[in-house]
């Protein structure tokens, strides 16, 4: 690691190497997060159930991690004794709290809105019990679009109404109104809340990336169900919703790199730009896709003669079309997204994908 890298990490820890607790640190965004606070100097925690995480990245981040930097929890945040063991049992005070953890399948929250309030706005209660028992002040959290719904203006902002139309947007913006909440109830504490879009792509040297489990494909990113059509792990790969008054009838999407959204948090630690109310960002590129064009993309990417079905009837709790702003982001954190490319970013997560023809990397 470079020195200036490294002085970054210890400046924030105000002179030792700081302490990063990564909720989800096994799954697609906490692991890649992880990656990035290793390589920036910090000494890290992963916790995750990997119930959705994958063992595998665990251990990918073990074989990179300096001696000592790297402390894997296997707990459930919606056990109070877990989370407090990963706040105790290393003898480095936790400085600041990165919350990937959640389940993240918009039709899937239809089906099951229950499970949904409690893995992410119960399971943020009782993380945030944990961090005020021991005095943790800072935090970021990631949130989604998925809180706006359907709006009436575009680009989305970030004064943009919210009116989530699925129980995952909806739980996390109750997650969202507890951290405000505890915020004003406790001066010192200090977050930020980043509402990403469609995260996908993946370390572009191929070490870390997305795995989709076997039985949450019906669920899955539409990049995850391109590749598994591409491979010949279904038939042919579903796209729902061709009446959608979009430019070619199909939802409509920002996409945004892992790597992009990873530095957007990092950011935020490392430029102090946690508040008391909480700031908020929209971490997008500022610009759509439809799925049909994203669906091109892939076939391009992958060379495979990929079967398409497009059916008529949209699928539950999805929205038309998102993009974002991201002006208040640019401005005040200096980031913007770097992998604007589709086809390029589409090209990492591929060459990931590649590496297991099984379902597991475990």
């Amino acid at each position: 690691m470079g020195r200036d890298v490294d002085a970054r990490a210890h400046a924030f820890a105000g002179g030792r190497k700081a302490h990063a607790l990564v909720t989800g640190g096994a799954g697609f965004i906490g692991s890649h997060c992880v990656k990035a606070l290793l390589a920036r100097g910090y000494a890290v925690t992963s916790m995750d159930n990997l119930s959705r995480g994958n063992g595998g990245a665990i251990a990918a981040l073990k074989r990179t991690a300096d001696e000592g930097s790297f402390r894997v929890v296997e707990g459930d945040l919606g056990r109070v004794e877990d989370i407090e063991w990963a706040f105790t049992g290393s003898n480095l005070g936790v400085d600041v709290v990165f919350h990937f953890a959640a389940i993240a399948y918009v039709g899937e929250s239809m089906a099951d809105p229950l499970r949904y309030y409690r893995n992410i706005t119960v399971n943020t209660v009782n993380l945030l019990r944990v961090m005020d028992a021991h005095g943790v002040n800072n935090m970021i959290y990631s949130s989604t679009c998925a809180t706006y719904g359907n709006v009436e203006k575009l680009p989305i902002t970030e004064s943009t109404p919210t009116k989530p139309i699925n129980p995952y947007g909806k739980s996390k913006l109750y997650a969202e109104n507890v951290i405000k909440d505890y915020a004003l109830a406790n001066p010192k504490f200090k977050t930020a809340i980043l509402r990403y879009f469609n995260v996908f792509g993946s370390d572009p040297d191929g070490v870390l990336g997305e795995l989709p489990r076997a039985e949450l494909r019906e669920h899955g990113r539409i990049s995850g169900a391109c590749f598994d059509a591409a491979m010949g792990k279904v038939d042919k790969l579903t796209v729902m919703g061709t009446k959608h008054p979009t430019r070619d009838g199909t939802t409509i999407r920002d996409f945004v790199h892992v790597i992009d959204l990873v530095d957007a948090h990092i950011a935020v630690a490392e430029k102090n730009k946690w508040d008391n109310p909480p700031s908020l960002y929209n971490v997008g590129t500022g610009s759509g896709v439809s799925m049909r064009e994203f669906v091109d993309a892939c076939k391009n990417v992958t060379g495979k003669q990929i079967e398409v079905y497009y059916r008529e009837e949209p699928r539950p709790g999805d929205y038309a079309e998102v993009y974002a702003n991201v002006d208040k982001i640019k401005h005040e954190l200096g980031w913007s997204a770097k992998y604007t490319d589709l086809s390029e970013s589409l090209a990492h997560a591929w060459k990931f994908r590649q590496k297991f023809s099984g379902d597991t990397w475990d």
